[in-house]
């Protein structure tokens, strides 16, 4: 799979939900494979260990936890839902939002500090924050 820049996915996912509302996770994954035109093989590859998980619908959701938990995405019922804090991150960031800007919220600073690393590790979760930071 060709490299995603995870400051630009993140933000994709805050667009596309501003402009189109409650959205799956399924669409999600959809709309932001066709913007970073992602070939039918790049959107199947899966990893060798674990054949039931696509390589590309795990990175963005674990780009969309770490946006749910600096609070700028909500899961709800009705689907995947921008926040007020959400539609501030976009006006703010022109295209990108880095890693370093997810910090400066309490609430992602103490999922980060609680260990989410295990967390993630049990529930295939990547962790991006050592290999893509920005």
């Amino acid at each position: 799979m060709k490299r995603i820049d995870h400051s630009k996915l993140k933000y994709q996912v805050l667009s596309i939900l501003n402009e189109e509302g409650p959205l799956t996770q399924k669409e999600i994954v959809y709309k932001l494979a066709n913007y970073f035109h992602l070939s039918e093989e790049e959107r199947e590859e899966r990893y060798p260990k674990y054949p039931s998980s696509k390589v590309f619908y795990k990175i963005v959701a674990s780009n969309e936890e770490r946006l749910r938990f600096a609070g700028l995405e909500e899961f709800t019922l009705q689907g995947h839902k921008i926040t007020q804090r959400g539609l501030v991150a976009l006006k703010e960031n022109l295209g990108t939002i880095p890693f370093s800007y997810l910090r400066k919220f309490p609430e992602y600073r103490k999922w980060v500090s609680e260990g989410h690393k295990k967390k993630a590790k049990e529930s295939e979760i990547i962790d991006f924050d050592s290999l893509f930071e920005s």
